[in-house]
């Protein structure tokens, strides 16, 4: 039975919506654009809303990311969704999801994800099993498992569940795998870059957009876009070497202020490459990893063996990028940074410590010892 409360005062209506058995609605105004089903409000079985105001509107908004694109969608409210003091216009809140004052407008929100107090979405589209509480503006999150949960970050990126690697063979390979990026309170994605269209265009505006695989982030991060965009057709290994994009690969760990690619196990923390020191966070600070891996494998579950090839094939794919540096007639790296790195990369490749099995657990038994893993 659907349990409607609203309270005795103007203003408060229902005007086009579809209730789901068992929902909630209190102190709430919703307006569908009319009385067909495609113009209703649906909300779903059980799901719960406390002082909202659900609105589907004609103002029609999309973001087009590559080969990717979010836009307004009909307004769905997902069976068990509870929110919060939320406002929502033209989005889909999937089953299960959280909000707590959160505001979403113009974006898809993937199941049982959790919005955080601060979280604040528009036009993105955020994979399942996500954390936000931040600003979330023209962002696609396909990997679940994406975290950002502070009120004072600002995100505008790309967060693939597509990691590219080079398997044993030599041969170019995409995982899809969960993306546990880890974003840091503070961190803002800036797009310097942004060019204004015309209202009139799709998508209304255009500008670089940051790519992460599992990285992490300090507080108070600045990551800068650059002024490339990602092309529809290209591989990512293609991508990768486009060096007019910003993008932090898998296991990378930033702070302060960073533009450019930043190479997976990485740690960078200035504008130039000319600080990034190559390797680093295998060397120095593999916990990073291997929390990562162990957040992946509670979202695959039952399909965690799709981890065995990952980093290995990670190390392989950065061992190949960073000798065809070296062969370019104006390097992104110093030869010295190139040899430190390579250096790492290697022995750590040999070192056989970052294989997995086919259940995607660790072959190594690592150990905590006075404060560092080994």
């Amino acid at each position: 039975m659907t349990k409607l409360r609203l309270p005795n005062t103007l203003g408060s209506d229902i005007s086009y919506a579809n209730l789901g058995a068992g929902c909630e609605v209190i102190n709430c105004v919703i307006r569908g654009l009319g009385p067909e089903e495609p113009q209703r409000i649906v909300i779903g079985p059980e799901a719960k809303l406390y002082n909202c105001t659900i609105l589907m509107t004609e103002a029609l908004r999309s973001f087009a990311c590559g080969r990717w694109r979010t836009a307004s969608v009909p307004l769905i409210i997902g069976k068990g969704a509870e929110l919060s003091n939320c406002t929502v216009i033209n989005s889909h809140i999937g089953e299960g999801v959280k909000g707590f004052h959160a505001h979403v407008e113009h974006s898809e929100i993937g199941a049982c994800s959790d919005l955080r107090k601060f979280a604040n979405v528009t036009l993105s589209h955020v994979a399942p099993r996500c954390f936000i509480g931040s600003e979330l503006s023209k962002s696609i999150i396909l990997g679940q498992g994406f975290t950002s949960e502070h009120g004072s970050s600002y995100l505008s990126l790309l967060a693939p569940d597509e990691y590219p690697i080079v398997d044993e063979q030599g041969r170019e390979r995409v995982l899809r795998l969960p993306n546990v990026t880890n974003i840091g309170a503070g961190t803002v994605f800036a797009n310097y870059s942004g060019q204004v269209l015309d209202i009139t265009s799709d998508p209304v505006f255009e500008k670089g957009t940051a790519v992460i695989w599992s990285g992490f982030t300090c507080i108070n991060s600045r990551i800068i876009n650059r002024y490339g965009q990602l092309t529809p057709a290209a591989s990512w290994f293609d991508t990768l070497r486009n060096r007019e994009l910003t993008m932090l690969g898998f296991g990378s760990f930033v702070e302060n202020k960073v533009t450019g690619r930043i190479p997976a196990f990485s740690y960078a923390g200035d504008m130039g490459p000319a600080g990034t020191k190559l390797g680093w966070v295998l060397d120095r600070k593999p916990g990073i990893i291997l929390t990562f891996i162990h957040n992946m494998r509670l979202l695959l579950g039952t399909e965690a063996g799709l981890l065995a090839p990952l980093i290995d094939g990670t190390i392989r794919l950065e061992i190949s990028l960073l000798e065809e540096d070296g062969r370019q007639t104006r390097p992104l790296f110093s030869e010295q940074q190139r040899n430190v790195g390579l250096g790492i990369l290697r022995r750590e490749l040999a070192s056989g410590r970052w294989r997995l099995d086919d259940q995607g657990q660790w072959l190594h038994a690592w150990k905590l010892e006075n404060g560092s893993w080994k």
